[in-house]
């Protein structure tokens, strides 16, 4: 009879519902990994054996926003992705762009930058932050983040001093 009762408790355990969120491994941990490239300014690269850049900067930020530490893992072997399918990393910032709808694999971010491409007057497609599917306390709590970046114009400011401008507002319909 007392199985009948731990049935539910037992099934509850077992449902994918209950398998913990990334948000509460991140605080858990008391940091956010971010994978980038180690060489690639003004985005990340080494200045007296230091990180720095654009992503080394919102990556801090992000992170500050979480009540976290930054904890950044330099990925050159061109396996983001994957290491963020895994759990090896928990944010990726490397100017990723979302793929259409039916192809992701993994979720993505509000669009955080809105670049404009080389041709003049071109757009490129806005960057946003991949990270594992199936955490939307996760998602909400970053775009929550880069929301409170830009309205504070942070994101502004991070963007017009690593990259020459203020990328940070998606462009108007005029300028295209």
């Amino acid at each position: 009879m007392r199985l009948l009762y731990c049935l539910p408790t037992l099934f509850a355990l077992l449902s994918p519902l209950a398998q913990a969120e990334l948000l509460d491994d991140v605080w858990e941990r008391g940091s956010l990994r971010i994978a980038l490239e180690e060489n690639n300014p003004p985005y990340s690269y080494r200045e007296n054996d230091k990180l720095t850049g654009f992503d080394v900067a919102l990556g801090r930020a992000l992170a500050a926003e979480m009540n976290v530490d930054a904890e950044f893992v330099v990925d050159d072997d061109g396996k983001m992705l994957e290491g963020l399918q895994s759990g090896r990393y928990d944010i990726a910032l490397d100017r990723v762009a979302a793929p259409a709808e039916g192809e992701q694999t993994l979720e993505f971010s509000e669009p955080y930058v809105f670049p404009v491409s080389e041709t003049e007057g071109n757009l490129a497609q806005p960057m946003t932050i991949p990270f594992q599917k199936g955490n939307p306390a996760f998602r909400d709590t970053l775009n929550r983040a880069l929301i409170k970046l830009r309205s504070e114009g942070k994101l502004g400011a991070l963007s017009t001093q690593w990259l020459g401008k203020d990328l940070s507002q998606p462009p108007t319909a005029a300028k295209r």
